[in-house]
This record gives C-alpha cells, sequence and structure tokens, in this order.
C-alpha cells in the first residue's frame, strides 16, 4: 500500500496536523500490512522540514516550494496534487480536516479522482482488506464506520488532535525530491481579488490547532464583553472562538466559528461562557477531552455534556478565573 499525506507549511511552521497525519498514515499502514508513506509538503522555502518529516514517520517528502504558495490557492493546489497522484499512484490520500485542505481542496480531487471521500475522521479499522473509516454522525451523539465503494484510490480527512504525532527518531533515514511544477501555467478558475487579513485580535492561534479553545454565545451580550475572553485567551495561550448567534451578530468573525456550520475543533480544554450547548455546537465542540461550561441557565444542555459546570453570570465568573490562571502561570515560569 501507497499512502500519500497532504502538507502545506510556512517557512517557519510546520503545522500539528502534519505529524498527526503521519501518525495516522503510519497506523493505517501497520493495520494494512506493508506499506509506504509519502509527504507531499508545498509552501514557500519549506525544504527544511522535510527531514522533519522523515524523523515522524515519513518514508520520502516530496517538495514544492515557490514563493506563490506562501497562500496556496485551492486550484494550484488540486493541479499539483494530480500530477503527484500520476506519479506516486497512491492507494489512500489522507487530508488534516481544515478548511483549506480538507474542506476545499480534497473533496475537489475526489470528483477528479471519480472516487470516494470520508471527512472528518477519528479513526479507522482494517477487514479483509478493506478499509473502514471511523466518524462522528448525528451531530457527535454517535459514530459510524464508512466504507468507499470501489478499486479506486481512497481519500479521507482527519480530525485535529485524533492521533497522537509519533516520537521524533532522529535515526530514520528517507529520501527527499523537489518537484519542479511551472505554477505560472496554473490558471485558476477563481482569480484572487484581495486577501482580508484577519482582525488583529483573532489573528495568529488558530482554531484548528488550538490545545485550548475559549467561546462565547449569545449570553455575552455585546461584542464588547468579548474582550474578556480574548483577556482569558491570552493568559491561557488559547484561541477564541463563538456560536452561530455570536458569529452572526460579528462579535467574533466567522472563521472562528464552532459548529455543525463552522469549524470542527478537537481541543484538549474547550471553555464554553454563555453558550447554551445546542446540538448544532456541540456537533462542533463535542470532541474536546475536556469542557468545561460556564452558564446562568441550569437546565442547559450543554450540562449534560461539559465535565465541568459552572452555574452563575459570566461576569462573576471570568475575572476571578483569569486571575487564578494568571497565578498559575507564574508559578510555571517561577
Amino acid at each position: 500500500m501507497d499512502i500519500l499525506t497532504f502538507i502545506t507549511a510556512s517557512t517557519d511552521t510546520l503545522p500539528a496536523s502534519a505529524l498527526e497525519l503521519l501518525a495516522a498514515a503510519r497506523d493505517l499502514g501497520q493495520r494494512s500490512g506493508d506499506a509506504r508513506v509519502h509527504a507531499l509538503l508545498i509552501g514557500a522555502d519549506v525544504e527544511p522540514h522535510a527531514e522533519h518529516l522523515i524523523h515522524h514517520g515519513a518514508d520520502d517528502v516530496l517538495v514544492v516550494s515557490h514563493p506563490d504558495l506562501a497562500y496556496p490557492e485551492g486550484d494550484v493546489a488540486l493541479a499539483i496534487l494530480e500530477t503527484v497522484v500520476q506519479q506516486v499512484s497512491p492507494d489512500v490520500i489522507l487530508f488534516p480536516h481544515d478548511d483549506f485542505s480538507g474542506g476545499h481542496v480534497a473533496p475537489r480531487l475526489a470528483y477528479r479522482l471519480q472516487t470516494g471521500i470520508v471527512t472528518d475522521c477519528t479513526g479507522f479499522d482494517v477487514q479483509d482488506g478493506a478499509i473502514r473509516w471511523l466518524r462522528p454522525v448525528y451531530g457527535s451523539k454517535a459514530m459510524a464506520y464508512m466504507l468507499i465503494q470501489g478499486d479506486g484510490v481512497q481519500l479521507a480527512t482527519t480530525r485535529s488532535l485524533a492521533f497522537e504525532p509519533l516520537p521524533a527518531d532522529p535515526d530514520r533515514t528517507g529520501e527527499t525530491q523537489t518537484l519542479e511544477i511551472d505554477l505560472a501555467s496554473i490558471t485558476p478558475l477563481v482569480p484572487l481579488v484581495d486577501r482580508i487579513v484577519e482582525e488583529a485580535e483573532y489573528a495568529g492561534l488558530s482554531l484548528d490547532q488550538a490545545d485550548i479553545i475559549v467561546s462565547g454565545g449569545r449570553g455575552m451580550e455585546e461584542e464588547e464583553n468579548f474582550a474578556i475572553l480574548r483577556e482569558l485567551a491570552n493568559v491561557l495561550n488559547a484561541a477564541v472562538g463563538g456560536s452561530r448567534p455570536a458569529a452572526d451578530m460579528g462579535w467574533v468573525p466567522h472563521s472562528h466559528l464552532v459548529g455543525q456550520t463552522g469549524k470542527i475543533v478537537a481541543p484538549n480544554l474547550y471553555v464554553a461562557v454563555a453558550i447554551s450547548g445546542a446540538p448544532q455546537h456541540m456537533s462542533g465542540a463535542g470532541s474536546a477531552k475536556t469542557i468545561v461550561a460556564i452558564n446562568k441557565d441550569e437546565d442547559a444542555p450543554i450540562f449534560k455534556v461539559a465535565h465541568l459546570g459552572i452555574v452563575d453570570e459570566w461576569q462573576n465568573v471570568l475575572p476571578p478565573m483569569i486571575e487564578a490562571a494568571k497565578a498559575v502561570v507564574e508559578k510555571q515560569r517561577g
């Protein structure tokens, strides 16, 4: 079996999802028998990341590095992938379940290859040579195994934090190959008109990669009150999210919407402030390892899924929580 992982990176940063993909690929390879894991790495000046990928499980790394790939466009990524698929002939292609790779590129590639795709996978099993992809269904209230029909290449996206990265093995060796692809010859179907820079207070740590997320809902009452959520997030080195009402009212950018129609996240800690816990929201946050809920309504649905619940006004809870968090952080630094 040949498994191809699709990885985008910046010059300075290799996303955690890259190492999680390699861990998933190695696990799938072991369950399927002998397998070779390829990593397709695209970005601007990303060659130095190749060795790191090999140490974490890649057998070889195919690098496409170009200044125009600092912010890759979907059509360009698709063209690169189609070229690499013809070269590698993989049996499986794995993507991170994020906006760009999992939400935009992977489904379009599946259509072009006329094959099936399973999104938001948290695991898999192999029976009689067939891969059964595990994913949440019914708003994360149940889990289901899914099969891709046919003999073609299988595509899947993996949920963030669903797979633990393998420890680095500095003795591990592999081949790195730089691919020369003429990006100028690729004409995007949708031309880039302008790039909108995310609001400064929300730029930086993304929901996809955050270990801790602090989210606010309708009960925060107004946009100005999200300042206290950002203050708590700064102390905890967390990302800030919001529910559908908070995003629709402009209190948080839609790129930070957590829920069925927004980001599906799986942080170690999810702090839900003034969020009722509707199924649409919990389908995006329900996989968090620990959920802390703060809500004045003791009958709020979120208390049924929260690991720790605080029934009170957020104004009474957040200020002392921030001070306590500051004290813990200072103690750790000292």
